[in-house]
């Protein structure tokens, strides 16, 4: 009986030493340059969905590592959406409305193999729309809380550059009504103001550079 607890432990501390190698074996988490380009796609905001087109979203973060993956950053990003003409014809014939958006990053990257890995992350900043339409006014700009939630898998291109898929989730403290156009009502609705808050489900590819010399090329880098 003694013998066999003897080999249990044995192969216990045996596979947990292996871990533990198979684990250093991994690369570090450094620090890094993100991008990301994005489509936005509205939630629970069916005024707003009906009355813009999302174009895109571009976004950049610069990030250090903390502890064990724990990770900070700051970032910035810029949303398009295009209003769309067929819904507010002959009112708004054109126009655009544009966003703004700064933050600060909690993040959390694991790498789980030589060459990918994946990061959790959490944003909290503030976000400004800019709404532009020949019935638009000044009186429709604001600054808002924004925050999001994401996660992204990547793999590594070289030994410092990676591609990735992210998606996430995000939310802007403000509400979208008619008197953000300039407007009394939409056409053909009774409804002049959401019910909820700005938020969009946020699908796209993403790369990512580690700010640390690479023996890929000649320069280091």
């Amino acid at each position: 009986m003694m013998f066999r607890r003897h080999i249990a432990l044995l192969v216990l501390s045996t596979a947990v030493s292996v871990l533990h190698a198979q684990d250093k074996s991994l690369p570090d988490v450094s620090s890094t340059i993100k991008g990301n380009l994005t489509l936005p796609v509205p939630l629970g905001i069916p005024l707003f969905e009906a009355a813009t087109e999302s174009i895109g979203q571009l976004d950049g973060v610069i990030q250090f590592p903390v502890w064990k993956g724990l990770g900070l950053g700051a970032g910035g990003k810029m949303t398009w959406f295009a209003i769309n003409e067929r819904a507010l014809a002959p009112v708004v014939t054109s126009g655009q409305i544009r966003r703004g958006t700064v933050y600060g990053k909690i993040a959390y990257e694991r790498y789980t193999g030589e060459r990918t890995y994946y990061e959790f992350n959490a944003r909290f900043g503030a976000s400004t729309y800019n709404f532009e339409c020949p019935t638009c006014t000044e009186d429709s700009r604001r600054t808002v809380f924004h925050w999001g939630i994401g996660t992204g898998y990547y793999l590594h291109a070289t030994d410092n550059l990676s591609f990735g898929l992210t998606i996430g989730y995000e939310a802007d403290n403000t509400r979208f009504s008619a008197s953000d156009l300039g407007l009394e009502s939409f056409p053909g609705r009774i409804e002049t103001a959401e019910d909820n808050i700005f938020q969009y489900f946020l699908v796209g590819m993403g790369f990512s550079t580690r700010l640390r010399r690479s023996d890929d090329n000649a320069r280091g880098w």
